[in-house]
């Protein structure tokens, strides 16, 4: 049995257990909803205005999708009519190195979208990410020819 404060007459007895709940759940509230101020860093892709200039694209995004089985590398149009030349060389797409293992992704699906691309528009690439080379997390160097993009954050 609970003694009952003698200072609390049992008419507000329901008001003070109501007001220590109310009080318990904004506690519980601040701790779980309020505690943590941090935010996700957001998600940058480094730029190379020469790689840019030479293939006419910008690499905006390096992601491993399908369950793990495929790389898509997202990249936005900047000139057209080098973006085609990028696009239809489908015997030399880019190849993705794990900068961390070494591994190397360069079995692609060219997504061909259309017989004109358009300046601003986002497209992608998609490799087969066989035996698992590159995993979210992992940096990666995409390379073009002679030309390098390093420390590609994959999503």
């Amino acid at each position: 049995m609970v003694a009952i404060p003698s200072r609390i007459p049992r008419r507000h007895l329901g008001r003070a257990v109501l007001l220590l709940l109310v009080l318990a759940l904004v506690a519980v509230s601040i701790v779980r909803f309020g505690g943590d101020a941090s935010a996700r860093q957001g998600y940058a892709v480094p730029h190379d205005g020469q790689l840019e200039a030479t293939l006419g694209v910008r690499f905006t995004q390096a992601a491993v999708v399908g369950d793990g089985g495929l790389v898509e590398l997202r990249y936005v149009v900047l000139d057209t009519q080098k973006a085609s030349a990028f696009q239809n060389d489908t015997k030399h797409p880019p190849r993705l190195r794990n900068e961390r293992s070494g591994k190397l992704a360069w079995r692609a699906a060219l997504m061909k979208q259309g017989h004109e691309l358009r300046p601003g528009q986002s497209y992608y690439l998609l490799y087969l990410n066989a035996d698992s080379a590159i995993k979210r997390g992992d940096q990666i160097e995409i390379t073009s020819g002679p030309r390098r993009l390093a420390h590609v954050p994959v999503r």
